[in-house]
């Protein structure tokens, strides 16, 4: 397989003057480029000669795969990279018969990594063409030379690339060696090919996504029943917070707890907790589970359901133990493939599409190792649990056996085999359970994992030498001066940035704090534009030298935003920079404060903000008599009109009243305490109710002038006030939204309303429609079905307010064969009954800026 030919590939297109060009270089023979111009017969000649080479690209799955084929196919590759680029179609929409030719393509493409940046890590020259590609006119001989120049480098870097992962190219070839499989899926990722070797049948997904089974040989403490528990509640069926869009920061469903002393985060995502920002040493303690979540498909059953032989999975396994033991390097795809298999059970495009098997394995994972940890936590120090370990500190050599002993019984019983290291004198230097490093003090030797102190490869060169000096502070108790500053190389110190597109552009200059609107804005005069979007930045002591910030165009202004991790002083250095030794006006120091400061992020727990607010508040409700009194008292303690409004809204200090009430009479509280005279401009203007006017008068004196009330009683007015409002609430979809926004959950009741009025809390419409609602009138949660074609005609999302106006009952369905093709039999579960939605009313949704009723309720 490795015999065949491998050619670097890549094309440059200018569509508005139909002129293309084409470089392929052999891996071999590097210094011999071969160009092909606007000629397609040259392209199907140097095609034909070589059919069965590896077309090797980046970014050329989704590119330059679909105009070698576009033009073999005679279509024009104006049309091909205009519809691709501008349009944004697929290669297959555009080239009909794509498959018509059989192009051994491989993608070298890194995720979230643009080539540029690659070139850039490397070290190598990441200039762009001076040729823009919106020309309009015929090319000159130079800017040609210049294109063909700068495809060849393109191509050059796209080999280095391969070079920097060689084993995943080789990998892929031998999935499709050992495996049998034709050279045409050579051009499939890695996961598409898992699917293929597993055996995966195309077929119907079941909707149960959160239909969680628990591992049969779980026997969980009862002190931590309650993170079960955690997940069979309703209202944590789903990935996301209420009323979130999207799964982003901030916004996933967890359960945040302690387990043995460790702060933990439970989820959908894994199983997360440390002792953060600590330093430990003494015997420690690492067990790793080999090979969990393929362990756990296979125990517990857990593999996807549309695997044609499930059986298939776990001989796989077992033959990769086997090679594994025999040292034979054919066990690397099987590896590849077992360790797949658990990724794309959440791909949707995957014929092993089954997300329920996959939270399956992810919770099953999670409950053995906290039943683990809560049998070891007596004994020893917990340090770390993470999705497949535990790390802990004993006392002596003699406990480090007691650990072992109760871990076989726990092997023994979930049949997860734990790999051991003990380190008799070890140290954990822990920012979190994502960033540490653990060090053998006896022999030096360490593993480390995180950004700051993993140990960086050419194609993710970025400030190498802050890794460096962190670790060989933490690991060889070398200062950091001592590190930067005997290193001579350039490349060590390089920064690298990208502008994404959310940016017009970049500049270099100097940035001035200035007031805008009211607001610290940065500005840039007499800034020269950078044409490049990737640049190569250090940090300099010269005085003359600037910043590098980004430019950003908003409502038609233009804003300037400091590139982050940069210095205020800088130089570009975008040419080669291998073997460049470092400049005497490079700025040393500026490096040795950014490692000080990793070192300190390590070490330095950061402050928990707690905001007290809620426990103020309600110490002034245990201490005042009336609403007046608290008011009196967040106003004498500054808690402001802002901050206040929104426990109001969410209905917060129901003891006094209902909100609008309390939102109302919090507004003249603000026009009269402390007010012993009014305007009687003031009062026409702040007090628009003509009874709350007569209390006010009533509560004064007019003086002579006529033009003010004096001596007013103002204590006695408000309390009058308070009396004559009506307790009235605002609407509740209001009250809910703040009452998610200040507590993640719903506490509004109504008991006047309907038992069918429901506020929908999450929408999650991908292979069925499901929703969490709430009742609005007794509290209780449901996770509901909604059937699929009633949703389908309306719609539902986070935040409407719904009547429930019929449901059914429907058995859950369940697999209890498969056919000769592989499809799964279903049939009814009769031991599970759901309850689906058939019909609803819409009473409510938010509309953005205008949040009103719906007059007549959409009924579906």
């Amino acid at each position: 397989m490795l015999d065949r030919e491998i050619y670097g590939y890549d094309f440059e297109c200018y569509s508005k003057i139909n002129w293309w060009c084409l470089t392929l270089i052999n891996k071999e023979q590097r210094d011999k480029p071969i160009t092909i111009i606007n000629d397609r017969n040259q392209l199907i000649e140097f095609f034909n000669q070589h059919r069965d080479a590896i077309y090797v690209g980046y970014n050329s799955r989704q590119y330059d795969q679909f105009l070698f084929k576009g033009i073999l196919d005679g279509i024009n590759p104006s049309y091909i990279n205009d519809q691709l680029v501008e349009f944004g179609k697929k290669g297959y929409q555009i080239v009909r018969n794509a498959k018509k030719y059989h192009l051994n393509n491989y993608d070298v493409i890194l995720k979230d990594r643009s080539l540029k940046q690659l070139e850039a890590y490397m070290g190598d020259m990441i200039k762009e063409t001076d040729v823009p590609f919106d020309i309009d006119r015929l090319l000159t001989e130079e800017e040609i030379e210049q294109i063909i120049a700068y495809n060849i480098h393109d191509v050059k870097e796209t080999l280095r690339v391969l070079d920097a992962t060689m084993d995943d190219f080789e990998a892929q070839l031998d999935m499709i060696s050992m495996f049998e499989l034709d050279m045409e899926m050579f051009n499939k990722t890695k996961a598409q090919l898992a699917a293929s070797i597993l055996g995966a049948v195309d077929q119907h997904t079941l909707d149960d996504e959160f239909d969680i089974t628990l591992p049969k040989n779980l026997k969980m403490p009862g002190k931590y029943q309650y993170i079960i528990d955690w997940y069979n509640k309703p209202e944590n069926k789903s990935y996301k917070l209420p009323l979130k869009t999207e799964v982003v920061s901030n916004s996933t469903r967890q359960l945040v707890t302690v387990v043995g002393g460790v702060p933990c985060v439970y989820g959908y995502g894994g199983l997360h907790g440390s002792k953060d920002n600590e330093i430990f040493e003494g015997i420690l303690v690492t067990m790793d589970v080999a090979s969990l979540y393929p362990s756990l498909m296979i125990n517990e059953g857990f593999a996807s359901r549309k695997l044609k032989n499930p059986k298939d999975f776990e001989n796989m396994r077992d033959r990769r133990l086997e090679l594994k033991k025999a040292k034979d390097s054919r066990q690397k795809p099987l590896k590849i493939v077992i360790n797949s298999a658990y990724g794309i059970l959440k791909d949707i495009n995957s014929a092993c599409y089954d997300p329920v098997q996959s939270n399956n394995v992810c919770i099953a994972g999670q409950l053995y190792l906290t039943e683990l940890a809560a049998r070891l936590e007596d004994l020893c120090e917990i340090l770390q649990i993470n999705t497949d370990g535990i790390y802990v500190r004993v006392n002596t050599l003699a406990d480090v056996d007691k650990v072992k002993a109760i871990s076989k019984e726990w092997e023994t019983r979930t049949k997860l085999d734990l790999e051991f290291d003990v380190y008799e004198h070890g140290r954990l230097v822990q920012k979190d359970v994502n960033n540490y490093l653990l060090i053998d003090l006896d022999d030096g030797h360490y593993k480390c994992k995180g950004a700051y102190v993993k140990k960086l490869s050419s194609i993710d060169n970025d400030l190498p030498i802050l890794n460096k000096a962190v670790v060989n502070y933490f690991v060889h108790d070398i200062p950091v001066e001592q590190t930067i500053r005997s290193t001579t190389e350039l490349i060590e110190f390089q920064k690298v940035i990208k502008l994404t597109n959310l940016y017009k552009g970049v500049v270099y200059g100097e940035g001035k704090k200035v007031k805008v609107d009211g607001k610290d804005k940065i500005m840039v005069e007499d800034g020269t534009p950078l044409k490049e979007k990737v640049h190569r930045v250090f940090a300099s002591i010269r005085p003359d030298d600037k910043g590098i910030y980004k430019v950003k165009i908003e409502k038609g202004k233009k804003s300037y935003e400091k590139v982050s991790y940069t210095p205020d002083k800088c130089f570009i250095n975008n040419d080669d920079i291998q073997g460049v030794t470092v400049p005497d006006y490079l700025d040393l120091q500026y490096y040795i404060d950014a490692a000080n400061d990793r070192i300190k992020q390590f070490l330095t727990k950061e402050e928990v903000k707690i905001d007290e607010t809620p426990n103020v508040l309600f110490d002034f409700m245990c201490n005042s008599k009336n609403f007046y009194e608290f008011l009196e008292k967040c106003n004498s303690h500054g808690i402001t009109k802002k901050v206040l409004e929104g426990y109001l809204i969410a209905d917060c200090c129901s003891v006094y009243g209902k909100t609008q009430k309390l939102l109302t009479f919090r507004d003249y509280f603000t026009v009269l305490y402390g007010k012993e005279k009014i305007t009687v401009t003031t009062l026409d203007k702040k007090i628009t109710d003509n009874a709350i006017k007569q209390i006010i008068i009533q509560c004064s004196e007019l003086s002579k002038s006529g033009k003010s009330y004096n001596n007013l009683d103002y204590k006695k007015a408000l309390q009058l006030i308070f009396d004559t409002l009506e307790n009235t609430h605002i609407n509740p979809y209001e009250i809910m939204e703040m009452q998610v926004s200040k507590f993640n959950e719903v506490r509004y009741r109504d008991e006047t309303l309907s038992t069918n009025r429901w506020f929908v809390l999450n929408t999650r419409n991908v292979v069925s429609p499901n929703i969490i609602i709430y009742n609005m009138n007794n509290g209780e949660i449901k996770y509901q079905k909604v059937r699929k074609d009633v949703f389908k005609i309306l719609p539902l999302q986070d935040g409407d307010i719904i009547d429930v106006i019929k449901t059914e009952k429907e058995f859950s369905k369940k697999i209890i064969g498969k056919d000769d093709e592989g499809l799964n039999i279903i049939a009814a579960d009769i031991t599970r009954e759901n309850e689906v939605i058939t019909q609803y009313d819409l009473v409510f949704r938010n509309y953005g800026n205008g949040k009103s009723l719906i007059p007549e309720s959409e009924v579906c």
